[in-house]
């Protein structure tokens, strides 16, 4: 009987073997290449859920600076569509709410047959049921989105009434505000992760508590990542392109490497969930 840690690191060896013999990074590939066609209407269709959730102008930009957070620096055509954005309160009709809605779906359709693949299900879903599950998520993004928005203001209001004065009585308040600063992203990228690992499988073979230790350590993963990635771009002229067509040539790769990192943490909890599954069952008579 293994114990958790062999069976991780196990599932984890395994997980690697998987992701390098199987058609993984052209997945990765296909997720980078949706996300910029997906970024500017779903950085719309947020905006515009913002401007309708609160007339805050700080409020909506500390979210959005939360979210800037999931990227290795400030790129360029992003900051300034985005001051762009910011400069009126953005309200979508009917018709322009479905198009921006339709133009998003790209990137959550895509993770959605990658993740299918790893699974190797046996029934793809079909279209319909595919777009349904990329507007779930997209929609959860939205929820997500919100909720941040709520904590951002009770956040604001808390520290105005309370925090300024309680930091001279506990120092320790100011320590635990830096932790959770830092780590604020990776641990919502490990929930966001494990959600996804768990819900968008087209079968019945994953189990909640299986779905964990690969989100844990795709969110670690990412985490080292981001941080090797922040060093690597710290200056953008060491690339043979310059101005924007760098920083989109930038924004790829990090989405690239995001999406392995993803995708590896499917493999993960693909090969940990079968060990379990294997432990399950009884030993042969």
């Amino acid at each position: 009987m293994l114990t958790l840690p062999r069976t991780i690191g196990l599932a984890a060896w395994r997980a690697l073997i998987r992701f390098f013999n199987s058609d993984n990074l052209t997945y990765a590939s296909s997720i980078s290449f949706y996300a910029l066609l997906s970024l500017f209407p779903l950085f719309l269709l947020l905006f515009s859920i913002l401007g309708s959730a609160t007339t805050n102008e700080d409020a909506r930009i500390r979210v959005f600076n939360f979210v800037l957070r999931y990227f290795p620096r400030q790129f360029d055509f992003i900051s300034t569509q985005v001051d762009a954005f910011r400069q009126q309160r953005i309200q979508l009709g009917l018709a322009a709410s479905l198009l921006m809605i339709w133009s998003s779906l790209g990137v959550f359709g895509a993770i959605t047959t990658a993740v299918n693949y790893a699974w190797k299900v046996d029934r793809q879903p079909n279209y319909f049921k595919h777009k349904l599950v990329a507007f779930s998520m997209l929609a959860a993004s939205s929820v997500l989105l919100l909720v941040a928005l709520a904590l951002v203001s009770t956040a604001s209001l808390i520290e105005a009434r309370w925090f300024a004065s309680a930091v001279g009585t506990m120092p320790a308040l100011d320590w635990v505000r830096g932790l959770w600063a830092r780590w604020a992203s990776t641990l919502l990228f490990i929930m966001v992760t494990g959600l996804i690992f768990y819900f968008v499988p087209n079968t019945n073979k994953v189990r909640f508590r299986d779905v964990w230790p690969g989100a844990i350590i795709a969110g670690l993963l990412w985490r080292g990542a981001l941080a090797g990635f922040k060093w690597y771009v710290r200056d953008l002229s060491r690339f043979s392109v310059h101005g924007t067509i760098a920083s989109v040539v930038v924004f790829l790769l990090w989405v690239y490497v995001s999406a392995v990192v993803l995708l590896y943490g499917v493999e993960l909890t693909v090969a940990y969930a079968q060990m379990r599954r294997l432990a399950r069952q009884p030993p042969p008579r």
